[in-house]
């Protein structure tokens, strides 16, 4: 059988309504023995009255047997009566505690307890002729007041057993309730805290561009769940949007590129039209090896072009980021190479520094030459003409990390603005050259990889933009 799903909201409604049972149910008992126990209290009080008036009653009986005073016989008669009122008002209660049977006895003994005390007033009482009859009424007495202790010590005894009975209760609904509160809260923070902090802590990493999804939790009834898959397709969404925004601004460099490719991929064309002309004109006039020399400098120069197109092709082709064993100074090279055209028109100097025997590291290639692209058409951008870019490729400080520094020799960044130069859409740029999105999107491509980027800059000192990747692999080395 399959278990049964709830909803998180059914399921704290029932650890609320077991709690509500539970203390109603405790609340309950509590009630029963508090009724029982008044009713007990009650009780004794009725045995109590009871025995203080057949004490009263049996006072003034001795009195009248010594002194022979009406006033003591008239006490005696008002205190008899008031048993017998007694007996009648309290009956229900008396049959309950001493039994029908010592009811009906109590009843009995009071009738002739009366009949006596009345034959005893009206004997003559000659020397001797009273004693049997007085024996008779104490024995009456007597036998009252034992039926009456015997109510009084009954009751008593049921007030202590209830008092006993009681004691632990309030303990036991303490920790009762402390152990269902307890497993209420430990409920809640399982079936709703625990799983929001996770949430909570995935999702900052979905802020910081690492855009993984978060695991399913409990099953498909559960908000919980609900709310991790509705995260998880806004994640893929993002994900399309920033694959869709790195695209875009592939397109955007491109097209900055455009100009001094046309011009890179003119200049070997041109050359393999005048050798061509060369080879028609004087062609036969030439000997073998001038011949194939001319035709393998077409070669060359038709190489040339192809290797242009490969490269323009290949960035601007869109991918999904692959991870792969990557050699960072063989993407600088490329990405170097691809804007050389670029810095010649502008007269920048290009240089590297790289470290020997750096290793690997895992990432997206594309996403890492995107990154690159960004920082050095930035930095040619802020240059102008006649500058410098370079770049560095060597161990970070941090121990597991590479680290690729771009620097360049433009007029810096003033300090107010470097907190905002990460941000989507900021730009210090002339309107129509920049969009803003190039540093927002190569911060979010690094992140993604794990690593991160730091700037540092002072205005008239140019820029240093720090890229730290953690690495992988084996050592690589080669140039």
């Amino acid at each position: 059988m399959h278990p049964i799903r709830m909803t998180i909201r059914a399921q704290i409604m029932i650890a609320f309504i077991v709690t509500f049972a539970f203390m109603a149910g405790i609340i309950a008992v509590n009630y029963g023995y508090i009724r029982r126990l008044s009713r007990s209290m009650q009780l004794f009080e009725v045995a109590g009255e009871l025995n203080s008036t057949l004490l009263e009653m049996r006072r003034y009986e001795k009195n009248y047997f010594l002194y022979r005073q009406e006033f003591n016989y008239e006490e005696n008669v008002t205190y008899t009566n008031r048993l017998a009122m007694i007996l009648q008002r309290e009956k229900e209660a008396l049959v309950e505690a001493i039994g029908r049977e010592n009811y009906g006895k109590a009843l009995k003994y009071v009738e002739e307890y009366s009949t006596k005390m009345i034959q005893l007033r009206e004997a003559s009482c000659e020397v001797g002729e009273c004693a049997p009859l007085e024996s008779l009424i104490r024995g009456i007495g007597h036998n009252l007041l034992l039926l009456a202790d015997e109510f009084l010590a009954t009751e008593r005894r049921d007030i202590d057993r209830l008092l006993v009975q009681m004691t632990p209760l309030p303990l036991i609904g303490f920790l009762m309730l402390v152990l269902l509160s307890g497993f209420v809260l430990f409920f809640i923070g399982e079936k709703v805290i625990r799983p929001l902090a996770r949430i909570t802590r995935e999702s900052e990493a979905v802020a910081q561009g690492a855009f993984q999804r978060i695991t399913p939790y409990g099953d498909a009834k559960n908000e919980i769940h609900h709310l991790v898959s509705a995260i998880n397709r806004m994640m893929e969404e993002l994900e399309k949007r920033q694959e869709q925004l790195i695209q875009s601004r592939k397109i955007a460099s491109i097209g900055t590129l455009t100009a001094g490719i046309a011009h890179e991929i003119n200049n070997p064309v041109n050359n393999i039209s005048l050798i061509l002309e060369s080879l028609v004109e004087d062609g036969d006039a030439m000997d073998t090896d001038e011949r194939r020399g001319l035709y393998q400098e077409a070669m060359d120069q038709a190489d040339r072009t192809s290797e242009i197109v490969k490269n323009l092709l290949e960035f601007s082709r869109a991918s999904h980021p692959r991870l792969e064993d990557v050699d960072p100074s063989e993407v600088v090279e490329k990405t170097g190479r691809l804007l050389r055209n670029e810095m010649e028109l502008r007269k920048i100097r290009f240089t590297k520094e790289i470290q020997p025997g750096l290793p690997k590291i895992r990432m997206d290639k594309d996403g890492l030459q995107q990154v690159l692209l960004n920082l050095f058409m930035n930095a040619i951008q802020a240059m102008e003409s006649d500058g410098e870019l370079k770049a560095r490729v060597g161990m970070s400080d941090t121990p597991g990390e590479i680290r690729i520094d771009v620097v360049d020799t433009g007029p810096g960044i003033p300090p107010e603005i470097i907190e905002q130069i990460f941000d989507p859409f900021f730009t210090t740029k002339k309107e129509g050259v920049g969009t803003g999105l190039g540093l927002s999107v190569s911060y979010n491509i690094i992140k993604k990889n794990g690593g991160r980027i730091e700037l540092e800059s002072q205005p008239g000192q140019g820029a240093r933009f720090s890229i730290f990747l953690p690495l992988t692999g084996a050592p690589f080395n080669g140039e």
